[in-house]
């Protein structure tokens, strides 16, 4: 399959989410594109399910274009919109998942896609179908990139470049969303990370350690992301953000991260925390799991796949696990 090239990224650490470029050590990974550490989260006991009944679309050949009814052409370039008859692009470009599944649900969402020719290739053609992509907004021939995910069966997110706890020591890139900024320009620079691309569900959190913490920077944020019918990932647990009350309140579509794959691009690491997520799930009946392009979280998650079926768990795209995930009791 012939696919577009890629480029170069930023850099995290400590706690947060980002797309990094590690320093390459070998011929075959020039530029390895990463999610940095994130802090393992514990269990939620006592909390209360929210359901939702997810309307898929479609996914293969012809059918994963756009759909023209779904994008809004604006001075920014393309957005998403919800259709006239209320078709919201979270759930029209979600993968097909069999709603009547009653076995635990498992997501994985592996990031920084479209930054590197080979990784992306990896992933887009390696990973099982189920397995939900998300690309960088940096990333060059955006729209290429998402069309052959697409037609491998992929669903796909954007990252969306948000502050750090540590700004500017750490820089997202371009475009960051700034608790410094006024509302208006953070919605500005969102509008052009939406632009990038089509037919994507939603957007998943670069770093965001202070902005995602901040609820009058992140509020205005999410409602735009409602009312374009998209879908949001917290790439920090219920503990670390402010989404797992404001995607309630506000009735839009969103889901938090139980556990990162690769804080130590270790095969023991990816191990543990695929093993933690199966726990997750069988206790509170959703888990979702964020990972980045090394190649030990390929391999590692190709491997766990295999064994599910016999496992009673269904690994399932990332919109299949929104609103579902228990979440503490308010304080």
């Amino acid at each position: 399959m012939s696919l577009p090239d890629g480029s170069d990224g930023g850099s995290a650490q400590g706690g947060r989410l980002a797309w990094i470029v590690p320093a390459a050590g070998v011929a075959a990974m020039a530029a390895i594109v990463a999610f940095a550490t994130l802090d393992a989260r514990m269990p939620r006991p006592g909390a209360v399910q929210v359901e939702v009944k997810l309307s898929s679309g479609p996914q293969q050949g012809a059918e994963a274009a756009p759909d023209p009814a779904l994008v809004e052409d604006s001075p920014d370039g393309p957005l998403p919109i919800i259709g006239h008859d209320g078709r919201q692009a979270w759930q029209v470009y979600a993968r097909r998942f069999d709603a009547t599944d009653r076995r635990p649900r498992v997501a994985l969402v592996v990031g920084g896609l479209g930054l590197d020719n080979a990784t992306t290739n990896d992933a887009i053609t390696r990973l099982p179908p189920e397995v939900t992509l998300a690309f960088s907004p940096y990333a060059r021939d955006l729209e290429g990139w998402i069309a052959a995910a697409r037609r491998a069966g992929h669903e796909v997110m954007l990252g969306l470049p948000m502050e750090p706890a540590d700004y500017p020591r750490q820089d997202p890139g371009p475009k960051t969303l700034l608790t410094s900024l006024e509302p208006e320009t953070n919605l500005d620079r969102l509008r052009w990370v939406l632009s990038r691309g089509t037919n994507y569900v939603g957007l998943v959190g670069i770093m965001g350690g202070r902005f995602a913490t901040d609820r009058a920077s992140l509020e205005p944020v999410l409602e735009a992301l409602k009312a374009r019918g998209l879908f949001f990932l917290d790439n920090h647990d219920a503990q670390g953000g402010v989404l797992a009350t404001l995607g309630p309140a506000l009735g839009m579509a969103w889901a938090i991260t139980d556990r990162r794959l690769d804080h130590e691009p270790s095969q023991q690491t990816v191990d543990q925390a695929l093993a933690d997520l199966e726990g997750i799930a069988a206790q509170d009946g959703a888990a979702l799991g964020l990972g980045g392009l090394y190649p030990v979280t390929l391999d590692r998650v190709l491997a766990w796949t295999a064994t599910l079926q016999g496992k009673g768990i269904a690994l399932a795209p990332a919109t299949a696990v929104a609103m579902r995930q228990k979440l503490p009791p308010a304080p």
